[in-house]
C-alpha cells in the first residue's frame, strides 16, 4: 500500500508491505525499515523499528495530531494540500491521482475539462468490498480521467489528473 504525506512543504511517499502478522516493511525512498507493532491501548503502541523499541502515543482533534515518541512531543497539523501550497506562496500544480489498491470504478461524477473544488467527489472506487469516494485534493480543472465506470484498475493506476 502506498501513502504520501507533507512535511515542511515537501511531499514524501512511503510504501507499506505486510510481511507477516503485526510486521511490515516501510520503504521511504531507498531506505527500508522493518516495523512490528504491539498495541498497548487505544492511543498507545510500541513500535519496534529495526530492533529499536519506541513508545508512541497519538491523540487527535479536528485540527492536529499530538504525537509523543519516547516522551518527545510532535504536533502534526491536519492541512489539505491546497492549504500547504497557499501558505508557501506556491500555486497548485498538476497532480496525478492514482489508486493505492486494485478495484473497480463504480461511478464517475465529473468530465474532463470540468472545474472542481477541493474535497469534491470525482469518482467512486470499489475495493475490498467497500465503496470509496475519491475526492479532488485541490481546486482546479480535471485534465484527464483515465478509467470509465465499470473498469477494473490495478494498484498504482492513474485515476485522474487535476491542474
Amino acid at each position: 500500500m502506498n501513502f504520501s504525506f507533507w512535511l515542511d512543504n515537501r511531499e514524501y511517499r512511503i510504501k507499506l508491505e505486510e510481511k507477516r502478522e503485526k510486521e511490515i516493511v516501510v520503504s521511504l525512498g531507498k531506505k527500508e525499515f522493518r516495523v512490528s507493532v504491539e498495541f498497548i491501548s487505544g492511543d498507545e503502541i510500541l513500535l519496534n523499528v529495526n530492533g529499536r523499541v519506541h513508545n508512541v502515543i497519538v491523540n487527535s482533534n479536528s485540527l492536529f495530531y499530538s504525537v509523543y515518541v519516547n516522551g518527545r512531543f510532535f504536533k502534526i497539523e491536519k492541512k489539505s494540500v491546497l492549504q500547504i501550497l497557499e501558505k508557501s506562496g506556491a500555486r497548485p500544480h498538476k497532480r496525478d491521482i492514482k489508486t493505492s489498491m486494485p478495484g473497480r470504478i463504480v461511478k464517475i461524477f465529473v468530465k474532463e475539462g470540468e472545474q472542481v473544488r477541493e474535497g469534491q467527489a470525482v469518482l467512486v472506487l470499489e475495493a475490498m468490498k467497500m465503496q470509496n469516494e475519491i475526492k479532488a485534493p485541490q481546486s482546479g480543472t480535471i485534465t484527464k480521467i483515465n478509467p470509465q465506470a465499470g473498469d477494473s484498475v490495478e494498484a498504482g493506476a492513474l485515476l485522474f489528473s487535476i491542474e
